[in-house]
């Protein structure tokens, strides 16, 4: 089925959490490092520079990702995400992973573990509807000499590779707003709304090959409700009761 509630409005996006460049760069210390032989620490943009990191420093060892990041290019996302494909690696989220960090990461996780107050924000993947429109990051029209569709053709091989429910990466057909593969209904939604927050129903059914824990503070909450108002005035919502189907 397809979920068909307040796409018309949630996915009007302007996709400010999303970038398509991919300029070549040196990396940056900042932006990747092995902590130990099993853990390794991922922090910041995601672009070229972190590409570069991550194929200099990562090793075979490694078991567990650590992970912040508010996203950046899918493109360098999914190269980096090439490497993690079939080690079924433990990821932790310790503040955020954001848009192209929970599009093309999170999937690949054997264990997902979400830290309190940690977020997974989405907001979608290159599908036709994307393309069909052409919108950019300031949500306007796309710039000269931007091609998405050599991006959506690695997505493509990458979900089909991997497992991917559509629903995760919010895919659409051409001219449309209909998200495939979700059901149920979001919480605090409106026509302002660019993303959703990804709540812990939502995680577990769109990821059902990896074990997913949310975890709480001495309250027993993962996330504030203050936490919670900020991100509405964000204009993210909760994913509520939405699962993939």
């Amino acid at each position: 089925m397809n979920h068909g509630v307040g796409l018309t409005c949630a996915m009007g996006l302007a996709l400010s959490l999303l970038s398509f460049g991919g300029a070549e760069a040196a990396y940056r210390d900042d932006l990747c490092h092995q902590a130990t032989p099993e853990t390794f620490v991922l922090s910041g943009p995601i672009d070229a520079a972190m590409t570069a990191c991550v194929e200099s420093r990562f090793a075979p060892t490694t078991t567990e990702l650590i992970l912040t990041s508010r996203g950046g290019s899918a493109d360098q996302a999914m190269r980096i995400a090439e490497g993690f494909e079939g080690r079924r690696l433990t990821m932790t989220v310790k503040e955020e992973c954001n848009s192209s960090c929970a599009n093309y990461f999170l999937p690949l996780a054997g264990r997902l573990i979400v830290e309190p107050g940690a977020v997974i924000v989405i907001h979608g993947g290159i599908d036709p509807s994307l393309i069909s429109r052409q919108l950019v990051p300031d949500g306007g029209m796309a710039a000269a000499g931007v091609d998405l569709q050599p991006i959506a053709e690695r997505q493509r091989a990458f979900v089909a590779r991997n497992g991917i429910n559509p629903g995760w990466l919010m895919y659409r057909e051409a001219n449309s707003l209909s998200v495939q593969r979700l059901d149920g209904e979001l919480a605090n939604a409106d026509a302002r709304t660019k993303a959703w927050l990804v709540e812990e129903t939502m995680a577990k059914s769109c990821l059902p090959n990896t074990v997913v824990e949310y975890r709480t503070d001495r309250r027993g909450e993962w996330l504030s409700e203050s936490r919670r108002r900020a991100l509405r005035r964000q204009n993210i919502a909760r994913s509520n009761t939405v699962g993939c189907n």
